[in-house]
C-alpha cells in the first residue's frame, strides 16, 4: 500500500498531494483509511519532485458508515441535544 498520492483536480486545475493513514479509535471511522490533504502544485512534475514517494493517480479511501445505526438511537442511547429546540 502506498501511503501518498498525487491527484489532479479538474475543478481547480492543480495537483493535490494526499497522505493516507488510519482513523483513530475516537473517530466514527475508527480503523478505516484516513485520506488527508497535504499540499498542492501547479504541475505534476513539481508535486513529484516534492513528494517522490507518492503514486500518481486517484485513490478512494472506500470508507463506509455501515457500522453506524440507520436511525437515531433512543431510550438510553443517543439523543439529539437539539431535539427540544424544534
Amino acid at each position: 500500500m502506498n501511503d501518498w498520492t498525487i491527484e489532479y483536480s479538474n475543478e481547480y486545475k492543480w495537483y493535490s498531494v494526499y497522505e493516507f493513514g488510519v482513523y483513530p479509535r475516537s473517530s466514527v471511522l475508527a480503523g478505516q483509511t484516513m485520506k488527508s490533504y497535504r499540499d498542492s502544485f501547479d504541475t505534476q512534475e513539481e508535486a513529484e519532485k516534492a513528494y517522490p514517494q507518492a503514486a500518481v493517480g486517484y485513490r478512494d479511501p472506500m470508507n463506509t458508515f455501515h457500522h453506524l445505526p440507520d436511525e437515531e438511537m433512543t431510550e438510553g442511547g443517543y439523543n439529539d441535544p437539539y431535539e427540544d429546540d424544534w
